[in-house]
């Protein structure tokens, strides 16, 4: 995951994280709307940010999780907060489209990470659920209906919540099929991954990392591309960058704040 840091946002939270907010950025869906998005929000004097942004191809890093970004107010302090590239006044079909379709499932990954890292409940909260404190998923209109601090209508009464949480649900199946029963014993074979290591263990280590936001094909082969999101990942974390999983890289993949 690429990561552009907000300009306006607080460091540390006053509330535990129990809302995921999905926005849309009344942006054009272009390839590189996610970096647009969070290169203004670097930049722009207006005080707003998110923890992503997400277009077909990217999802971009603005704001950690630990941090309050500013983005929905009455639902920042309790908020992880989504910029979608696409406009509320989308309906239905524009949101189905082949590249919202993509961003979706971009966003899905993320949110998946999320829910199972929080323990939010994969379901759209009522605005009467939102009110009482419940956990889930919400959107900035309601937000702006339930607490009355903005006025936003995003990401828009066509937006597809149900095939939305759908792929969230997905994604989350997908992470938890089993292989996870293979993690520990991986390492009485093996310490180490050089480029083009094989294995069930690999692929269980794709699958967590893709969960953690990064892109990198699940499909237990480690090559040149997953030699360069460990690096990343290693470097965001401290840790040496070998660019080989050792112990320390594997377990941080699974304890390590996602920042």
């Amino acid at each position: 995951m690429k990561t552009v840091q907000a300009k306006h946002y607080h460091k540390g939270r006053i509330a535990p994280i129990r809302l995921i907010v999905m926005h849309s950025m009344e942006w054009a869906e272009t390839a590189t709307t996610a970096e647009d998005c969070a290169r203004m929000f670097a930049t722009m004097s207006r005080e707003a940010s998110a923890h992503v942004t997400v277009d077909s191809n990217s999802v971009v890093r603005c704001v950690a999780d630990k941090d309050t970004a500013w983005a929905a107010p009455g639902a920042n302090a309790d908020g992880l907060q989504v910029e979608l590239a696409g406009f509320a006044k989308q309906k239905r079909d524009d949101w189905l489209d082949d590249y919202s379709r993509s961003m979706l499932k971009q966003a899905a990954a993320v949110t998946a990470g999320w829910c199972k890292l929080y323990k939010i409940p994969v379901r759209k909260l009522s605005r009467a659920e939102l009110k009482a404190g419940g956990k889930g998923f919400t959107s900035h209109a309601d937000v702006s209906a339930v607490y009355k601090r903005s006025d936003h209508s995003d990401p828009g009464t066509g937006f597809p919540w149900d095939v939305f949480l759908d792929l969230v649900r997905d994604a989350m199946a997908g992470e938890d099929d089993g292989d996870d029963d293979v993690a520990i014993p991986a390492w009485t074979r093996r310490l180490t991954w050089p480029p083009t290591t094989k294995g069930d263990d690999v692929k269980v280590w794709q699958r967590q990392m893709r969960k953690r936001g990064w892109r990198i094909d699940v499909d237990g082969w480690f090559a040149e591309a997953d030699e360069d999101v460990c690096k990343a990942f290693q470097k965001e974390k401290g840790i040496p960058a070998t660019g080989a999983v050792d112990r320390r890289t594997w377990d941080a993949a699974w304890t390590a704040p996602i920042t």
